[in-house]
């Protein structure tokens, strides 16, 4: 009989104490401010997600080291996207239904943000992708804005107007060339935005040739540019890995042609694996690590983690920069609010569309409601020289 009771004495105090602990917990959970974080973190493309992820980290720790935002500690769940849309579309769909996060930074390419906007919408917690370029991210095919859907980046139409005005009006080239991986929204748009343009100011697009992600053989398409008298060959990949291979497969074939591209060539990666081939190409970016403003910041960064800054890094940083300013903007309104409410992401999302002029890591940010893409963000268009990253001139829309 003592023994039952005992027993049961202890299965009620354990019932309280887990009760009490459960309360306890809630009671924190509403003091932090969860954040979500998609990225590549394994295989080839995992150098977009590595640096981003310990730049956020730094950020982060220092907020909390100095009370957090209005007191709310912040914590950053990351889940990796492994560079598959399927895996991109769980992780977001985890951190809405599971983590039950704020807001979301990521992803990092349109194929996968384009299909996490409805959700965003159903859920009704902003997610800021960082590099996705396309114009559906934020826009449906409609033309009406994804609610809950923003960006830090400059948007596809604009860099391809750039490039092919720079192309046309700087280069002189009045025939071009076009390799694009046909599988991805981002080079079929660029490419589409760019040909518009240039054959607008008097220039012609005299081969248009198509491979898949992942492909590596590219001589039959290089052969083709080759036939058609082409003076420019444009690549708009997504991955530096596909123009290194074109231009080392053209190098190999005698093939001489000025090349030009876009901010997906951008890693450091493509200096060592085809920089000599290369030399002399032109490409786009929103940013650069050239940038005399980012050197402090990249020999402090590389002396910390042993691994350069990334302009995936700024991006990331861009995007926890507008969830700051979001966030206390929110709270000053609401100074008891809880994080994880669907009230505080709705006034999250509110302060996001009506930003102005708000300091974030590379520049100011404004956004616009109707479109939910930055304001004014600049065009940068490098060369590759040298085995180096040289700044050539910035474009301001």
């Amino acid at each position: 009989m003592f023994s039952k009771v005992f027993k049961k004495g202890v299965w009620l105090v354990a019932l309280l104490a887990l009760s009490l602990s459960s309360l306890l917990s809630g009671c924190a959970s509403s003091k932090t401010i969860k954040i979500g974080f998609i990225a590549q973190m394994t295989g080839p493309d995992s150098y977009i997600g590595q640096a981003a992820k310990l730049a956020l980290e730094d950020r982060i720790a220092e907020i909390n080291e100095k009370g957090g935002i209005k007191g709310y500690k912040i914590e950053l769940i990351t889940y990796d996207s492994r560079s598959e849309v399927p895996d991109a579309v769980a992780a977001a769909k985890r951190l809405m239904d599971q983590d039950h996060v704020s807001a979301i930074i990521g992803p990092e390419w349109s194929g996968a943000a384009i299909p996490i906007a409805s959700i965003a919408d159903a859920s009704k917690t902003p997610v800021i992708a960082t590099t996705a370029s396309n114009i559906k991210v934020t826009v449906d095919d409609n033309g009406n804005v994804h609610p809950f859907m923003f960006r830090v980046c400059f948007i596809d139409p604009y860099q391809g107007f750039a490039i092919a005005d720079f192309a046309y009006k700087e280069l002189g080239k009045r025939k071009a060339a076009f390799i694009t991986d046909v599988s991805a929204a981002y080079s079929v748009g660029i490419q589409n935005y760019f040909e518009e343009h240039f054959t607008s100011l008097g220039g012609e697009v005299v081969a248009k040739e198509g491979y898949q992600a992942n492909d590596q053989e590219f001589r039959a398409q290089i052969s083709k540019v080759a036939e058609s008298g082409a003076d420019l060959l444009v690549v708009p990949t997504a991955t530096y890995r596909d123009i290194a291979l074109i231009a080392k497969q053209a190098d190999a074939l005698g093939l001489k042609i000025q090349y030009l591209g876009v901010d997906g060539w951008v890693a450091d990666e493509l200096l060592s694996m085809a920089g000599k081939e290369l030399d002399g190409a032109y490409l786009s970016s929103g940013v650069t690590t050239e940038s005399p403003e980012f050197k402090d910041y990249n020999a402090a960064f590389e002396k910390k983690h042993g691994m350069k800054a990334t302009v995936y890094a700024y991006y990331a940083l861009d995007a926890l920069y507008a969830i700051e300013y979001a966030a206390n903007a929110v709270l000053d309104q609401s100074p008891s609010a809880d994080p994880g409410s669907e009230a505080f992401r709705l006034s999250l999302k509110s302060a996001l569309e009506t930003m102005k002029d708000v300091p974030a890591f590379t520049s100011k940010l404004t956004m616009e409601p109707d479109t939910h893409n930055p304001h004014n963000k600049p065009v940068v268009i490098l060369q590759i020289k040298d085995g180096q990253w040289k700044i050539v001139k910035t474009y301001e829309p």
